[in-house]
Order: C-alpha cells, then sequence, then structure tokens
C-alpha cells in the first residue's frame, strides 16, 4: 500500500492490484501532466516518491507545500509515496536493502508529514502581518472530502461563527468579491449553497443560514453602492426561499 499526498493536504491510501504497482497503474495517477518524475528520500529510506510536472510554467497556488519539503524540490501535483517492497524489482528503483517494513514505513512518513506540516504551520502564525489580520479571516470547519474524483476539502462556512470585526473588515470584502465572482457564474439549484471553490477547496454554507449569509453580501456592495449587484444577490436570495419554501426545509432569518 502507498500513500497519495494532494497538494491540499488530504491523504488517501493507494493499493497495487497483486504484490507490486504495474506502470500503469502508476502513470493513471499522473495523467493530468507532461511528465513523470521520481526521486528517493535519504530521510525515508525505502521510499520512492512519484510526482508529476508540465512543460508550461507552474502556478504557485499549486506548490504541494508539504511534498516540497519532504523531497527539497518544488513539486506542483500530488506525489505518491512507495514503499521498496511494493516496487518491481526488474525496475532498480529501489535500495539494495530493505531497512524498514511497510509499518514502519508508513510511521516513518507520517512522522515526517506530521513534522513539516507544524513547521509550515508555526512559520504562517508567527508571521506578524498574520496575528494582525486573523480576526479578518473567514473561520472554516472542515467537513469532509469531495467525492467527485477531485478530492478537494470541503469546508463549511459558518455565519454564527465569526468574528465581530470579520464583518467589518477588508477581509470580509475581498471575500466577498470572491464569493459574488463565483454565484454570479455559478446558479445555486440544489444543496448544498456553494459559495467558492477552486482547485484544492469547496466552501459551502449550511442551507439554514443561506439566507443571513446574502444579506451580509447585500449590506457589504450596499455600502459600495453597487446596487445592481445588490439586485441579482436580492434575486438569488428570493430563489433560494422559494426552493427551500417548497422542500418545507427550515431558514434563519
Amino acid at each position: 500500500m502507498a500513500f497519495l499526498f494532494y497538494i491540499n493536504g488530504v491523504t488517501e491510501e493507494y493499493k497495487p492490484r497483486k504484490l507490486t504497482f504495474t506502470e500503469e497503474e502508476i502513470i493513471t495517477l499522473f495523467s493530468e501532466y507532461d511528465e513523470i518524475k521520481t526521486v528517493r528520500i535519504p530521510e525515508l529510506l525505502n521510499t520512492w516518491c512519484v510526482y508529476g510536472t508540465n512543460f508550461d510554467e507552474d502556478v504557485i497556488e499549486d506548490l504541494n507545500t508539504v511534498v516540497s519539503e519532504i523531497v527539497d524540490l518544488d513539486v506542483f501535483s500530488h506525489a505518491l509515496f512507495i514503499h521498496d517492497s511494493e516496487i518491481n524489482p526488474k525496475w532498480n528503483a529501489t535500495d539494495s536493502i530493505l531497512y524498514y517494513d511497510y509499518s514502519q514505513f508508513k510511521d516513518n512518513l507520517k512522522s515526517i508529514i506530521d513534522d513539516i506540516s507544524e513547521k509550515i504551520l508555526n512559520e504562517l502564525t508567527s508571521d506578524d502581518e498574520y496575528k494582525d489580520r486573523a480576526n479578518e479571516l473567514p473561520k472554516l470547519i472542515t467537513k469532509q472530502v469531495s467525492e467527485d474524483g477531485t478530492k478537494r476539502v470541503i469546508f463549511a462556512f459558518d455565519t454564527n461563527n465569526q468574528s465581530e470585526i470579520f464583518y467589518l473588515s477588508e477581509g470580509f470584502v475581498a471575500f466577498c468579491d470572491k464569493v459574488y465572482a463565483y454565484i454570479s457564474k455559478n446558479k445555486q439549484h440544489k444543496e448544498p449553497f456553494t459559495i467558492y471553490e477552486d482547485k484544492k477547496s469547496i466552501i459551502i454554507i449550511e442551507n439554514a443560514q443561506v439566507l443571513i449569509f446574502l444579506d451580509h453580501l447585500i449590506k457589504n456592495f450596499e455600502e459600495k453602492e453597487e446596487y445592481e449587484i445588490c439586485t441579482e444577490i436580492q434575486k438569488l436570495k428570493e430563489n433560494w426561499e422559494t426552493l427551500y419554501t417548497k422542500h418545507k426545509l427550515p431558514i434563519q432569518k
């Protein structure tokens, strides 16, 4: 069993169909990339890392931060960590000695990932600008991993769990702009009400809080005197309220 580590931090176990992986099983995982590269990791004996690259210039938002730290290279894709016991010996890609069994490989990999993740988080939260803006950022609750094959993390925005400063801050203004840019192009016809998505994540709002959130959006754009946008959001709000009345679901107002 190997481990897939996605750009957004989600990890997943990946099993070969037989005792060792075939080329097809590995190549299939990176079919959207121009090249597949591999690297051995000195700090992780008996470990082979596989990742994808593109000929075009990489987008910094796609940087797989944790994997890049592990392999000491910039990696802009998901990565597969394989134990030497599951690599075909004919490939000549393994260490000459099996220092660790699979259980130790798993523990070693988890330990390194946890250490690097903690290091990255500490560097971020110790930054003065981050501390100053902490209350201006939306507080999101991790819900689950998407089931559409993209392995994106689904977050929930709880209108009742935000700081008082958030709704008055420049952070909220920027958040509203991103949300409107998304919902104006992606009509909401069914639950959950999605307010944003990209390659890494999806942000939803629990059904009962949608109208409250849309009111916050309208107020934001009213203060900016962008009344056409307010009208569009009001129509969206009415459509959602009609949808909920039809299904007799509870709504917070």
